[in-house]
This record gives C-alpha cells, structure tokens and sequence, in this order.
C-alpha cells in the first residue's frame, strides 16, 4: 500500500488545441501549466491501485486538457504571422517572427484546422497522447516517455472552464469501473443517462480536508418530503415563438465554392478555400415570460442535508461536515440522534436497545446503531437502479457494497467557519444594489466602513493591524509592517505615505465595488432538523414545535444572533429584490438540546414557506446565507419579501437525450462549456436591468431582472440537467431589448456610475505588461458608456464614498533619512540580473491578480514563485552595497545615477515587487538597511 500524501500532487494541465498542433507537427511544444490533483477518495484510490508518483508530488498517469481554443489551417495561419509582423516596429521582434513563418512553410501540408469543439470530439472518441522528454542541463534530449490518455472524467467546475480529465489508458479500466461503481459498463447505448453520470460519478474527485470510516449500514436513508405554501409569485414559464435560427445556405455556399475553384483558390490538399454561407429562416422558438398569479410553491424538505452523531465526528469538524462517497453528496450537521432516540424510546415506553427503524428500501436498521440520517435526495445512485439489480434494495445493498469495498470511508470536503473579518463580513454590490432604498439608507449602510477608513487614516497602529491582517505573499504589508515596527517614526516618511495612501485607496476602490462591511456572516443553510428526527422515528414531523409559520417572514434558529432578532438573508447568485429574505430568529429547547451547532449554521423553517424558491432555488447539501442583522437590510427585507414576490422557475427539463458514445458525451460537454461566462453575464445584466428599472420602473425591466434570476439557476443546474430555453440565447435576447440599451443625445450610455468599479481591466497578458495607453483606453471606453443620468444604491455608494479624502501627505519627511547609505560599489551586473527577475515576476502575479481563488493556479503560483526565488537565490550577493543600491533604486532615494538602470521609472513600476521580494529573501539584512528606532 502507498502512504497517501495529503498534499496536492502535480499535474498536467495542457492546452488541447496546442497539443493537437504538437502532435501534427506543426509546433515545437505544446503549452501546460502545472496543475494540482487533491486529495480525495478518488487519489486514495489511484494511488493504492498503480498511480506512479515522481519525487511524492508528480504524476503522469493524470493530466487535464483544457479545451478553450482550435488549431489554424496553414493560410490562416500565414495571415495571422503576417499581420503581426506588419504590426511589430521592432527589428529583433520582426526577425523571429520571420524565422517562424519559414518553420510553418516547411510544414504547411501538415496543418489540419479543427475547432476547438472538433478537438474535444478527436480526442474523447481517439484518446490523445503525449510524449515527455528528458533534457540534460545544456538542453539536449536524453529521453523520452509517450502515454496515450483517455478521456475519464470532468466535474461541473471544469466543465464550465472547457477543461477535462484524461488518464493513461492503462489506468482507465480500473479507474472507469470504480469512479461509475461498474455503472459505467451496464449503461444502455439509447436513452443512455450520461448527464446525471457525468455529475455524480465524479462526486469521489471532490478534494477534501480528511476521511472518516462510518458503517454504511449504519445510514438510514428515509423518502424525502415535501412542503407546499399558497402565495402570491412571479411565475416564469416558456412560451413558444416565431424567431429566426441560423442555417447553412446551401446554394449561396456552392456558389462560394464555385468561385473558389474559378479563382484557383485552393488549399494544400487541392480543396477549394471559401467560406460557408448562411441564412436565416423561420423557426419556433421559446422564450421566458413572468406572470404574477397565486400559487403553490413546494419546499423539498430535506434536499442534500443528513444528520451525523455528534460523537462520530472529528473534533476539528464545527456545526457540520460536507460528506462525499460513491454518488453520495450529503451535508453532515452535528446532531445528538442517540440521545433523541433514548428520549424518544423512554417516553413512549419502548426497548431502544431492540427498537428497529425501517429506511424507504425496506431494510431494518437498529436505532442505537443509526449514526446518520439522509433522504434520498442525498443519494444520487437512486437515478441508476435499473442497471443495479431488480429492485431498490437490491441497488441499496450494490451500493453498499461498493462503499464497502473501500472500507467505508466517506470524505470530509469542508466544514463552516467564521469570518476571517471577525463580527463583520463584506458585501457583494448585488446584495446592496437589490434593496429599494433611498440615499439616505445607503449612507447608513456605509457608515462603518467609512469610519473604519477614517480610522486607518489617523491611526498608525491600526493601519498595522490591518496589513498583518491582510498580508499575502503576493503584497507587500507584512514588509510594511515590520518596517513599521522597527521604527514607528517611519510611518512618516514620504515613501510610507505614499504607500498607505495607494493602499487605502485601493481598499476604498474595493468598497466602491460593493465590498462593504456590516455585521454579519456567512451561514450554512439546515432545514428543520429536529422535524427530520420526528419523521425518523415515525412521528408527525410537520408538528416541528422549534419552528413555526409567521406571517410576514420566516422563522429560524441560529446562534450567531439573538434570539428574537429580525434578519436580513441573501443566497449566491442574488440578482433581485424579490431573493431578498426576512428572517425572525427563534430559540428553542429542543434545538438547544439536540443540535450543538456553531454559531456559523442557521436552520430555516421549509415547512408551509417559500423559503427555497425565494433563496432562488437553494438546497441544504452547503448553500449558505449572507446574514445580516443591520438594522437597514433587515427593515427592507420586510419591504422586500411583502412588496416583491417570491420567482418560482417552472421550466421544464428540456428532455433531450444522448447515446452512450464518446461523441454524445463530447457533444454535452461542449455545450456545457459555453455556460462559463452565463452566470456572471445574468447577474451583470439583472443589475443593469434593476439600475434601469429603479431610474424608471417599467414592466419589461421588471420581468428582465425576475427571467435573470431564473436564468442564473438553469446555468448552474445546466450540469445536471438541461432545460426548454436555451439560457445564453435568453441572455442575449434580454440584451438586446430596447429598454436595455438607454441612450442620451444618440450616444450608447448604458452603464451606471459604479460599474466602472465592478468592471476588471487586466493589467498584464501573455507573460507581458499591457501598455499602459491601452488600459487607459479601456477605461475610456467604459466611462464614455457611463450615464449619470442613471439612479441607484451602488450610485449612492460612489457619492458617499467620493467624500473620503485621500491619507494625508502633509509634512513627510524625506525617506532618505531613514534608511541607511552604505559606501562604496554595489555590483551592477547581480543588480540588472535581479530588476530582470523581478519585473517578468511582477507581470505574471499583474497577469493572474484575478485567478488566486482557483486551486490548480495556487500550484502554477507556487512553482512559479519557487523557480524565482530559486533563481534569485542563486545570486550571491557577497556585497552589501548591492542590496542596499536596491532598497534605494525601489525607494527612489538613490543619488547614483552612473548606472543606466537605476532610472526613476523602474522604482515607481516595480518597487514593491523588488524591496518584498528583498525581505523575503532576506528579512534580518533586508531590515538592517532602515534605521532603528532610537
């Protein structure tokens, strides 16, 4: 048996289009990054059943391809060159790009074009292999290793990014059968479920924190219930309609290609070089409309929840753990079953030590043996029992088997946590933009945030509190600290200044960009756990006396606030006024006694309320609440949940089936790709809509922002399941409405204030620093769009935060005098060597500011991060002048200006970069060059 190794172990992650071009022959490498395989049951798995491992942290058997371009034919390919080169001003530039254009020549019947959807079908249907080399020092190939892969497996996040998981094919078999439990092999060629096995088979890639062994017996797995609640509601259905759709035009295509052969236009192989012409004709399409009717709205009880024994858990795990194991997803919530059940068998007089439960199979279960309590919403094999025996028990006791196998052993992806932020957690600026506020509302909101930056001013001591508090190993606060530190006079200097002046600038911006702070957290989302205990034991669950129905809001329990307390609650995505929660906490004995929650979970009362169809679409296997008790949010969601009725999404399932080939599952996931930018386009363009509709209320706005809040569901569901209406095509439909392209004097002004905030320009692309007159015209581009005319909370933001005046900059004394001028020469070759290595560092933390939050860059980040100070470690710097000319160049303090790179324009680009990376090299010498405190 391997040791498991808890660390990620490094990966592939390849660029398929320019693998299918490596393997044409047409380029030289293919591009990759390194990626990360977690630790998971599935790596438990691989690695006890033949995964090789290189130095404990590198594997070629798994490799993920990233399907996010195609490959040119050899003529676009020539333009595409030829067009650089006409662009490129440089000589040395314009030579290599002439070196290149003779390399393809040498190739060019070589080259096949195929889209990026064409590679995916190739390779999902062929495999595609990939050859490693081994090179010596000097560059020379001494070796090389060539695995074919086959396609295993994508999980929804990876599905959205284009990128999928390959395996070497020897590998496959083993893998294939554990991952589907043998489900994989018996699925039927027609009608075939590959979406539903698509999503859960994966469930056991999903990284997790550690393991625990629980006896799968020992689960009862009871029929989920529902609860139904009249109300008033925004109803969103599909209609159907007469549109367009875009079609082959064969006739005007054979003429292009006629013409083609008339011109001699043709390719490499004699085909005729033209381009497919299309048309538009006459199709039924759907589309979504909202009516406003009363209507029964249903909760699913329990959806995705469970109930663990308190004394079965690990003691790390707080008020619940979210369970993986073979198509099993479940969120664990701390729960005292045995002691319930002891109560339960002593008031109604019956033996608990013989006392048996029966789960929805029909299989008996001793209740002083019961551990965890799920429904059948939790266990997703239910949707396969007809390729696992001749009944339900007989696929509940395959199921058992197969988790059996592995030692019953159930993975532990998260548990809840409380805010790194203390009492308070930042906003989003949907959650602010949503509330029917007025100015005035706004000022309130952003009261503290606004003193808090007040107080960052004046106070220098809070000032450090804030960057040990949000230091990074990408910034440079904890240097700023500890220069602080050192010397508390420094605070005073005009190179300290000026940075803290930048940096609460910057976090001023952050709050423009609705990241404002208010009492709150995020919370777990339970459903009455104490009515699922009832239900367990055969009592009326719907009698929950923890929870009851209130009207005007809806009742939970949590003990983050106190008790009696009104809430406020929003659930990600939020795109509406009417998602909006009103909650009314409510203590109560019997939550007290059995569930020794954390204070980060609230339990929600789904009995006779609409609170699932109003949290848009929420379940209870982890979605959670932003909860807030700020006396503004909490009185306009009571506005909100009594004048903005609940959405409920009644869609159909769009009924679309696929084969069970290589091809169909190509197929799904290429459409499933297109979904990654539809989540963040819906809640942009709902805001947009909610922007307008607060500057003019108009119906059609109204139902724009109530049809994207439905639309942001069927895209996260769009994994799982597929619907009537296609989203992308409903998002661009509501794009190009009327009312949502306002113009002012013929001008496209159709963006607020503050979206010049929430809007992201990159600062760096392919390795290199964007020009800084091309961000400039980007942003000129987004401010020429801005109509001021336009009225909303996020607006109001930008006018109280317009009123911060910037850290003063009066009386700083000069920088020189606090840091410490060592005589003699520095070394100015180790000098131009290191500004080398730091600004081509500093490009690529410029070109990924935005990807810190994914886990296969966190491993890209580390090694490339390692390989700099690796490198800069290989500069002996013998010479202590030499740092020291640094600190001063970075400073821009130094009065040696002899050496041509010592130019005011570097200090000002990459000063932070160099003086961090100087401390973290070396924090006692790097902090010897600053005077100490006297």
């Amino acid at each position: 048996m391997i040791t498991i190794n808890e660390t990620g172990i490094k990966i592939l992650n390849i660029k398929a289009g320019t693998l299918y071009g490596y393997n044409l022959g047409i380029r030289d490498r293919y591009d990759y990054t390194t990626g990360v395989l977690n630790h998971s049951l599935f790596r438990i798995f691989l690695q006890n059943h033949g995964m090789k491992l290189y130095k404990d942290r590198l594997t070629r058997d798994i490799i993920c391809l990233d399907f996010d371009f195609g490959s040119r034919s050899y003529e676009e390919e020539i333009k595409h060159l030829g067009s650089l080169l006409a662009r490129e001003a440089d000589e040395e530039g314009r030579a290599k790009l002439r070196q290149i254009i003779e390399k393809v020549n040498q190739n060019k019947h070589k080259y096949c074009k195929k889209s990026k959807d064409e590679i995916r079908e190739l390779f999902y249907r062929d495999g595609v292999s990939v050859t490693y080399t081994a090179r010596d020092r000097q560059g020379n190939m001494t070796g090389e290793e060539r695995i074919h892969y086959r396609m295993l497996y994508r999980n929804s996040a990876k599905a959205k990014l284009g990128q999928v998981m390959f395996i070497n094919e020897t590998l496959y078999d083993a893998a294939y059968d554990w991952m589907t439990m043998g489900l994989g092999g018996r699925m039927p060629l027609e009608n075939a479920k590959i979406v539903e096995l698509s999503a859960y088979a994966p469930l056991t890639t999903s990284t997790i924190l550690d393991t625990f062994s629980i006896p799968v017996e020992d689960i009862l797995i009871l029929k989920d219930q529902d609860s139904f609640f009249t109300t008033m509601a925004n109803v969103v259905r599909a209609e159907e309609y007469e549109g367009t759709r875009r079609v082959i035009d064969e006739e005007g295509t054979e003429k292009a290609r006629q013409r083609a052969l008339e011109k001699g236009l043709l390719d490499l192989q004699g085909n005729p070089l033209y381009n497919k012409v299309y048309k538009k004709i006459p199709a039924v399409k759907k589309r979504c409309i909202v009516s406003r009717e009363e209507t029964e709205v249903k909760n699913t009880m329990w959806d995705g929840m469970a109930l663990i024994e308190d004394s079965c858990l690990p003691a790390w795990v707080n008020g619940m753990a979210l369970l993986r194991n073979h198509f099993f997803k479940a969120c664990g919530f701390r729960g005292r079953i045995r002691q319930f059940m002891q109560d339960w068998c002593e008031e109604k007089g019956i033996d608990f030590q013989t006392w048996k439960i029966q789960d929805m199979f029909g299989e008996w279960h001793l209740a002083k043996d019961i551990k965890i309590i799920t429904t059948d919403n939790a266990v997703k094999w239910l949707k396969f029992t007809d390729l696992m025996g001749a009944s339900p028990l007989d696929a509940y006791h395959y199921w058992c088997g197969r988790v059996n196998a592995d030692g019953s052993l159930f993975g532990i992806v998260k548990t809840d946590h409380k805010s790194k932020l203390g009492d308070v957690q930042q906003l989003s600026y949907q959650m602010l933009n949503t509330l029917p506020c007025t100015r005035d509302d706004v000022k309130a909101i952003a009261q503290y945030s606004m003193e808090y930056i007040e107080k960052l001013k004046a106070d220098d001591e809070e000032f450090e509190i804030f960057l040990r508090k949000n230091a990074n190993e990408v910034n440079h606060y904890e240097m700023m600290a500890d220069l602080y530190r050192r010397n508390p006079a420094f605070a005073n200097s005009k190179w300290y200044r000026y940075e803290k002046r930048q940096i609460i600038r910057a976090y001023v911006n952050k709050i423009r960009s609705g990241k404002v702070m208010v009492n709150g957290d995020n919370l777990t989302i339970c459903s009455n756990p104490y009515a699922l205990l009832l239900y367990a034991t055969g009592g009326d669950w719907m009698q929950d006396p923890t929870l009851m129905q209130e009207p005007g809001t809806v009742q939970c329990y949590t003990g983050r606030f106190a008790d009696g307390e009104y809430l406020c609650a929003f659930r990600s995505p939020h795109n509406s006024p009417n998602n909006v929660c009103y909650l009314h906490n409510r203590r109560s004995p019997e939550m007290e006694k059995y569930f020794p929650f954390s204070d980060n979970i609230i339990v929600v009362n789904c009995i006779g309320t609409d609170i699932q169809d109003r949290g848009n679409g929420l379940d209870h296997d982890s979605d959670f609440f932003f909860v807030t008790n700020h006396p503004t949010f909490v009185k306009y969601a009571g506005i909100c949940y009594e004048q903005y009725p609940t959405i409920v999404n009644r869609l159909k399932e769009s009924g679309v089936t696929y084969r069970n080939t290589p091809l169909e599952y190509a197929r799904m996931d290429n459409k499933f790709a297109l979904s990654r930018r539809g989540i963040g386009e819906s809640s942009n363009l709902a805001q947009l809509a909610l922007t307008y509709y607060w500057t003019a209320p108009a119906t059609e706005l109204y139902d724009s922002f109530v049809i994207l809040s439905v639309l942001a569901q069927v895209i996260i569901d769009g994994c799982k399941r597929e619907y009537e209406v296609d989203a992308l095509s409903e998002i661009e439909r509501i794009r190009a409405m009327e009312c949502m392209n306002p113009r002012l004097h013929e001008e496209k002004k159709d963006f607020p204030l503050f979206m010049k905030y929430v809007k992201t320009i990159p600062a760096a692309k392919n390795g290199k620093d964007i020009p800084y007159e091309e961000i400039r015209d980007k942003k000129m581009k987004i401010n020429d769009r801005i109509n001021h005319k336009l009225v909303c909370p996020m607006n109001w933001l930008q006018e109280c935060l317009d009123r911060i005046q910037g850290a003063s900059q009066e009386n700083a004394l000069p920088t020189r005098q606090f840091v410490l001028h060592l005589e003699g020469k520095a070394n100015d070759r180790q000098i131009s060597k290191i500004q080398q290595l730091v600004s081509t560092y500093d490009s690529f933390i410029k070109m990924n500011h935005n990807r810190f939050e994914e886990e296969d860059f966190l491993v890209e980040f580390e090694e490339t991060t390692n390989a700099f100070l690796s490198s800069m470690g290989k500069i002996k710097i013998g010479n202590p002048k030499t740092i020291n000319r640094l600190i001063e160049i970075a400073m821009d303090i130094s009065e040696e200006n002899n050496n041509p790179n010592c130019k005011r324009k570097y200090g000002i680009k990459y000063g932070r970069r160099m003086l961090n990376t100087l401390y973290r090299q070396n924090k006692e010498a790097f902090l010897s060059n600053f005077k100490p405190a006297d």
